[in-house]
């Protein structure tokens, strides 16, 4: 289910008929908040720095500003008021595009999976009575690659022990990270003679996290912790910085295969309710999936779309579907949350065979697109997940302690201020772990559900802080790895990044309008004015060639590197090579 964090975005769908006062409206919007974060979340950077590697000396795509209000918060309390403002507003005309929009769902041919009943879970449910469901008692699979085995203990281990490990120092040049406390004094350092050594000194000296390095003053080094084990640095042109920083990240287990009798690889998982909005971006997503997973030893195997929807629908035959049965049957058509029945659905696939195909589980969503195969670091032991860390999710915040109070207990579970800033896609997690995690997620949702207090203040991302508390109130506890970019190995967010790093994807959920300096309009992308559908596949208008003299800039008004635009224009490639695969595929069905 696509995840939209940011005002401007339907409940489900966008159609063609949306208007051009919401269309205007929502780009207004969209275009505000994403200059709010992109001014505290996302640097410049030289285009002449821009390295592409999993391993070695990366450099990062976000940062927080160094002054007033923490980054983290800032971004928290602004999306709060921008999404409070446009919610009414956008709200009528919502309503009126679902309903067209049911209507036109109606006249599509329905099909019949094979079902078998059972009684709902005897695990409390907030709001939900004791009643009987119809659940799927398999997934509808094709036989493509979405079917390959994973890896025996013996293939598994070759594999991981091929990749490159990662720098430990995670050395960045022109950087610097955001209010570090000192940790050792100058007389601890010794001889120094490189950001290298620094790294070194910090790790020898007690409680150190984060080192910097000043070329200026070649023989001093900085040693001290951060707020956050996974706070982003802050480098680049704006900044103009010259020391060369690094984070010592926590050590997290690596997955063994020997502990477990099921295959070793990653399960692609996303849901949806079959709206139109999101049956174009699953296709999408799926034909980059196929590419990403015939790679040579790629842990990617097997592919589910769960479907929590009161009947099927027109991909059930094109895509890997579990359906599940809804407990919002109205989210088929139009309700006030969409993805109020996901961890729902998500809890009940868990109890099926489908989910044991593999060792691990990638959930992800709609609007994403694979780069490559995700690298096997990130398939971690049980109890950890390798997640990314979303600057908007902060439990502790004053606007956010009322509604996390309402999910969260603080003495049974812990301090809010522990919890992590994470939420339900990118993860990729032990089967195990999902399957213990999403019952209690699923029971947070419902609880959500039911409170004003968690409606008005954690808006869109509310299934978000549900799974961050979910997390937090299972035993053992689970924890997480949540690096930023460029270290991050799931996911970036165009054209927010100005550098791939290591990511394996990526999620086109903010719009892009690119200007000239002279405030021209070139070229434009934005998820919720695509035009085309699952049957009618468009390719994107491909951006104009880079001109540095014509100071392209988003719709912040800042500058672009041409590392960052070149992000875009490879996005728009692989969607739509993607599209080229998926129409030439179609067209020789029709023809057959």
């Amino acid at each position: 289910m696509s995840r939209r964090p940011f005002p401007g975005a339907p409940t489900s769908r966008r159609t063609a008929r949306g208007g051009i006062t919401t269309t205007v409206v929502t780009l207004f919007i969209a275009g505000v908040v994403y200059g709010l974060v992109r001014e505290r979340v996302t640097p410049d950077y030289s285009p002449d720095h821009i390295q592409r590697p999993r391993n070695g000396h990366l450099f990062p795509s976000a940062h927080v500003d160094d002054g007033g209000l923490d980054g983290e918060a800032y971004v928290r309390e602004r999306l709060a008021e921008k999404i409070h403002e446009h919610e009414k507003e956008e709200g009528e005309r919502r309503r009126a595009r679902e309903r067209e929009g049911a209507k036109m769902t109606k006249t599509k041919t329905k099909t019949k999976t094979t079902a078998t009943e059972r009684q709902t879970s005897s695990h409390s449910r907030t709001s939900v009575s004791e009643k009987k469901k119809v659940i799927p008692s398999n997934a509808i699979v094709r036989s493509d690659v979405a079917q390959w085995d994973g890896y025996e203990a013996d293939e598994w281990r070759r594999i991981r022990d091929a990749e490159a490990p990662d720098d430990e120092c995670h050395e960045l040049p022109l950087s610097d990270y955001w209010g570090p406390s000192p940790v050792g004094t100058a007389s601890d350092v010794g001889a120094v003679k490189s950001a290298r050594d620094c790294c070194e000194t910090c790790k020898k000296t007690a409680g150190c996290q984060f080192w910097r390095h000043d070329p200026v003053k070649p023989s001093e080094c900085y040693t001290g912790k951060l707020m956050n084990d996974y706070l982003p640095p802050m480098y680049g042109e704006e900044h103009k910085k010259l020391t060369t920083t690094g984070v010592l990240y926590p050590k997290i287990p690596k997955y063994d295969a020997e502990s477990t009798d099921l295959k070793t690889c990653l399960h692609t998982m996303i849901t949806s309710n079959g709206a139109a909005y999101m049956n174009w971006q699953t296709r999408v997503f799926y034909q980059t999936w196929k590419k990403a997973a015939s790679e040579k030893d790629s842990i990617l195997r097997h592919f589910t779309r769960i479907l929590h929807r009161t009947t099927d629908d027109e991909l059930m035959g094109m895509i890997p579907t579990w359906r599940a049965v809804p407990t919002h049957a109205e989210c088929d058509t139009f309700c006030d949350y969409a993805v109020k029945d996901r961890a729902r659905a998500i809890a009940d696939w868990m109890k099926t065979d489908d989910s044991k195909r593999c060792s691990h589980i990638l959930m992800a969503e709609t609007d994403y697109l694979f780069i490559r195969s995700p690298p096997p670091s990130v398939l971690l032991s049980k109890g950890y997940s390798y997640g990314f860390l979303f600057g908007y999710i902060v439990p502790s915040h004053p606007t956010a302690k009322n509604a996390s109070k309402v999910l969260h207990d603080e003495e049974k579970d812990g301090p809010l201020r522990e919890v992590y800033q994470t939420g339900n896609a990118p993860q990729s997690i032990h089967r195990d772990d999902l399957e213990r995690v999403a019952q209690v997620w699923a029971e947070k949702v419902e609880l959500g559900e039911t409170s004003d207090v968690v409606k008005k203040d954690f808006g869109w991302v509310r299934d978000m802080y549900a799974w961050s508390f979910a997390a937090a109130a299972v035993r053992p506890k689970l924890h997480f790895e949540l690096p930023p970019v460029p270290f991050q190995k799931l996911v970036i967010q165009p054209p927010a990044d100005i550098t791939i790093g290591q990511a394996s994807l990526m999620h086109y959920t903010w719009g892009a309008i690119v200007s000239d300096k002279d405030d021209k309009k070139l070229w434009s992308f934005d998820k919720r004015e695509y035009q085309g559908r699952w049957d009618s596949l468009r390719k994107i208008e491909t951006p104009p060639p880079w001109e540095a003299e014509r100071g392209f800039k988003l719709q912040d008004g800042k500058v672009m590197q041409e590392s960052q635009y070149k992000i875009l224009q490879e996005m728009i490639e692989i969607f739509n090579s993607a599209i080229d695969v998926i129409l030439t595929n179609d067209a020789a069905k029709k023809t057959s």
